[in-house]
């Protein structure tokens, strides 16, 4: 969206500052500009956003964001009970990254959400008793929306990468509560 705002405003641009000063017909003009800049923005929208990294998102991780895991995790009993909690981590308007916990949805073993344009990963629980990595429709979203999508369990966190397409355990155990464990991770893998 933000790229069609663009090439508009330079469309609109271009097109006063090539009408001459004694031109009447602006206003047909400029329609005429905005449907091939229109025009130009559809062929180009089925162009896939970039694909984010596993390794992209943890590094945007902070005391916040590890706040919102222990939330999520709250609201799924620890991982006892069969309610997930996610967490979305958005990059916001001013440039910082939040984790926004997503509340409850009451529903077993799912959680339905609105999807919000500024995700560059998702994060959710999954029960002790059911697979810690991310499951087939997990992955599903991860490749639609081209973000990473976590787990975190009592048994670790893991996380899936649309850009590899592979699927790897990050943290052991509850360690993903504890922002000096992703720290130490991020450098030992330098």
């Amino acid at each position: 969206m933000k790229r069609i705002v663009q090439l508009l405003s330079a469309v609109v641009l271009l097109a006063l500052t090539t009408t001459t000063a004694k031109s009447l017909n602006i206003t047909a003009g400029l329609t005429a500009v905005l449907s091939e800049a229109l025009e130009v923005a559809r062929t180009h929208a089925s162009i896939a956003p970039p694909i984010l990294s596993v390794d992209f998102a943890i590094s945007k991780f902070d005391k916040q964001i590890i706040q919102a895991f222990e939330k999520a995790w709250q609201r799924s009993g620890d991982g006892s009970s069969p309610f997930e909690g996610v967490v979305l981590i958005l990059k916001m308007g001013d440039g910082r990254y939040e984790g926004r916990e997503m509340g409850a949805t009451n529903e077993h073993k799912k959680f339905t959400f609105a999807w919000h344009p500024a995700t560059i990963a998702i994060v959710h629980t999954h029960p002790n008793n059911s697979d810690p990595k991310p499951q087939d429709d997990d992955i599903k979203i991860a490749n639609k929306h081209h973000v990473p999508i976590f787990t975190i369990t009592s048994r670790g966190m893991f996380g899936y990468d649309p850009s590899t397409k592979k699927t790897r355990q990050l943290m052991s155990n509850l360690d993903w509560l504890d922002l000096s464990k992703f720290n130490k991770s991020l450098v030992a893998k330098k």
